[in-house]
């Protein structure tokens, strides 16, 4: 299966960063890509998560998620994006939601982030409302068992251990990664120490600079890194077999088992 990592730059004009999604999946599907990733908050973005993300929140079937969806059959693509999602019992505080619409336009499944990244002066719960940890949120598109996490998430190792136990073979990993000091070595080093200990892909998609580090990669589950992108807007396709994933769990059934 193909593919592509979107890197984009997303502000905070939903339908400027609608034209940057149509621009970059339509570069993407002339490339072959069968799915393309976008970032975390590709909806809406700013440096620091605030009070305006639940004016700009909508559910999944408003406005952009249903632009989204008419993309996704016009192209013949699937296509995973971060989206403000309105949050009806507490419509202060939204989630933080990666969706994935089929090449049909179908909603296949969503993920609210779980672990929220609240580190130092960040307070992102103070603004979005957590999801549930109990559900490894995993999708399938075509013959491909996608886990679907967010960002911050990457840091804990139980959550790609889950989705790959439940059938995963790539994790997809959309972020906006804050940056700072080191934070670009951290985040490619978590990306190929999940894709080395679950035997997956890692296809981990971040927004570009200013607003978040850039460097989106690709990982084989042997650690090779398949795509590296640089600081500013970019696409990278990159054919991910989940056969290769199978085989070698086959070969090393304890893998996924072992729990110490």
């Amino acid at each position: 299966m193909k593919v592509t990592l979107a890197q984009i730059g997303s502000g905070i004009d939903i339908d400027q960063n609608f034209a940057q999604i149509v621009a970059a999946a339509t570069a993407a599907r002339a490339e072959g890509a069968e799915v393309v990733l976008f970032p975390e908050y590709v909806m809406y973005e700013k440096h620091v998560v605030d009070a305006t993300f639940a004016a700009a929140a909508q559910p999944l079937d408003g406005p952009f998620g249903t632009a989204i969806a008419g993309l996704a059959v016009q192209l013949g693509v699937a296509l995973v994006v971060g989206v403000v999602e309105a949050n009806p019992d507490e419509p202060a505080r939204p989630f933080n939601t990666l969706a994935a619409w089929s090449a049909e336009g179908v909603l296949l499944g969503r993920h609210r982030k779980a672990l929220l990244y609240d580190v130092g002066a960040f307070s992102e719960s103070t603004f979005i409302s957590p999801g549930e940890l109990d559900d490894p949120s995993t999708v399938c598109i075509g013959e491909t068992v996608f886990g679907l996490q967010t960002c911050y998430e990457l840091r804990f190792p139980e959550v790609s251990r889950r989705q790959a136990r439940a059938g995963a073979t790539v994790l997809a990993v959309l972020s906006s990664w804050v940056p700072g000091p080191g934070k670009v070595t951290q985040w490619t080093t978590l990306a190929g120490a999940r894709a080395i200990e679950n035997i997956c892909h890692v296809a981990a998609v971040t927004q570009c600079v200013p607003v978040s580090t850039g460097h989106s990669l690709a990982v084989a589950p042997d650690g090779t890194v398949l795509a590296s992108l640089g600081e500013g807007p970019e696409l990278a396709t990159v054919t991910l077999d989940h056969s290769v994933t199978q085989r070698q769990r086959a070969a090393d059934p304890r893998a996924l088992s072992v729990d110490v």
